[in-house]
Parts: structure tokens; C-alpha cells; sequence
């Protein structure tokens, strides 16, 4: 699937704000809300756009850190895993 300019707008859009409404997606992307309601659910149908989530706030869980740790072990018998 080819992007021009105005589809990488559109995804980049939804992709900070997913609940951004059409109205104001055509406003900065200088498209008229049928044919740019009709690019988004061609790119939901293609796989492209593939979900629309909640970005929740770790802080507010408790979470305030987020560690990823790499081990390097020169074998991985059962019983170095145990």
C-alpha cells in the first residue's frame, strides 16, 4: 500500500490522538470530511490502522519505573534456569 503526504498526516494524527474527531483531522489536513473519513477506513480495512488504544499513565498505578535488563548466560540447560 502506497502513503502520500495526506495519508501520513492522517496516521500520524490518530496515532497521537486516536479519539481526534474527523472535523478536526480535515482542518489540518486540507480534506473535506467524506474523503477523508473514506482514507481512514481504508487504512482500518488494509491492516494499517490496526487498533485504537488508551495510553494510561503508570505513575497512577505505582509504575514510575520501567527497567529492561538484558542477561547474557553461556548455557541455558534447566538447571541454570532454575
Amino acid at each position: 500500500m502506497k502513503f502520500d503526504r495526506i495519508d501520513l498526516k492522517i496516521l500520524d494524527l490518530l496515532q497521537r490522538d486516536a479519539t481526534m474527531p474527523v472535523a478536526r483531522i480535515v482542518e489540518q489536513v486540507g480534506l473535506s470530511q467524506t474523503p477523508c473519513w473514506k482514507r481512514i477506513q481504508k487504512h482500518e480495512e488494509a491492516g494499517t490502522i490496526s487498533g485504537r488504544v488508551a495510553l494510561l499513565d503508570p505513575d497512577a498505578f505505582g509504575f514510575g519505573l520501567t527497567a529492561f535488563v538484558m542477561v547474557e548466560a553461556m548455557e541455558h540447560t534447566p538447571e541454570w534456569r532454575a
